[in-house]
């Protein structure tokens, strides 16, 4: 069995570094590739060859296996594949597409795709759902670079230090973030959709976000909504549903999750989209919810069923 790992990128040494691996998009979309003797599809990558800085190898892998010319290309953090006993590491990059030339002929790939998603035939199922995930994680990050967060120890202690957004964060240090459900007099969920430009790009979710610093779990909470929604909402018709730990490896940046539910009414006319954080808006019914969860459509949440079943016990 395959585990995969994320590191940031001084943590490994750049000798150690033996793939890279680019996720890739133009025009809002996902690039995949298909090898010509296979008929699954992956994320562009390869093999670093010899005296080859990692960056090149990252270049010279998106040309050949997608014919991609112009483009920007920045590092997203290290990973690692562990198989009995053994990891190997590459490095993980994310490519924003300008224009394609010819599909290089003499090499190994046969066509490319252009997804909204991730394809569900996967040439490495054990590993690339893990790296397409990672770098969501890393442009949800990105898109507020420059934000200031509170950091907390692993007991939910403030460290009285303060986090720059969009840089790596120090092992044993964590973040707090928020997420808000808002619930109707008809029992329907308030969900926004995400803008192109975030992770995630068009999926639909609850609203919420990180907290800055200075701002404890409730201020947070009604912050986002007023600005990704333009709601005010009532603190007294809120309560707190659970809080979750999530830690590395595999996280962007640590982070205690606490998730909020809120009684409120209003039409959907009446929400106020914030540019570049949200496109659109509907309510929802508990059944729509879980087919948008089913068919791909709503950010992954892994509490979804236990939430949906206490809603109305916990308001």
């Amino acid at each position: 069995m395959l585990t995969v790992s994320f590191y940031n990128k001084n943590e490994i040494s750049d000798k150690m570094l033996k793939f890279a691996v680019i996720v890739a998009k133009y025009d809002g979309k996902w690039i995949f590739c298909r090898h010509k003797e296979r008929d699954t599809w992956e994320i562009p990558g390869g093999h670093r060859e010899n005296d080859e800085a990692i960056l090149d190898t990252a270049k010279r892998e998106l040309y050949e296996e997608t014919g991609a010319v112009v483009y920007d290309i920045k590092p997203v953090s290290v990973y690692g594949v562990a198989k009995d006993g053994n990891t190997t590491f590459g490095m993980l990059f994310f490519a924003e597409v300008k224009s394609f030339g010819t599909l290089p002929l003499e090499f190994e790939i046969g066509e490319i795709l252009v997804s909204d998603s991730l394809p569900d035939k996967l040439t490495y199922p054990e590993i690339q759902p893990y790296l397409y995930e990672r770098v969501q994680g890393w442009l949800n990050v990105q898109s507020g670079a420059g934000e200031l967060w509170d950091v907390y120890d692993r007991n939910r202690k403030l460290t009285g230090r303060i986090h720059r957004r969009g840089e790596p964060m120090n092992k044993g240090d964590y973040h707090l973030v928020v997420q808000v459900w808002i619930v109707n007099s008809d029992d329907e969920y308030l969900l926004s959709q995400r803008s192109p430009n975030k992770g995630f790009p068009l999926k639909w979710e609850p609203t919420g976000g990180s907290a800055v610093a200075g701002e404890d779990s409730l201020t947070s909470a009604l912050r986002e909504v007023k600005e990704e929604l333009g709601i005010d909402l009532n603190p007294a018709n809120g309560k707190l549903y659970k809080s979750f730990f999530r830690d590395a490896p595999n996280w962007e940046n640590p982070d205690f999750l606490d998730v909020w539910m809120f009684r409120h009414d209003c039409p959907i006319e009446d929400v106020t989209l914030q540019e570049g954080e949200t496109c659109d808006a509907i309510w929802a019914s508990p059944e729509t919810v879980k087919k948008m969860r089913d068919s791909g459509s709503l950010v992954p949440i892994s509490y979804l069923d236990d939430f949906i079943n206490v809603t109305y016990d916990r308001l």
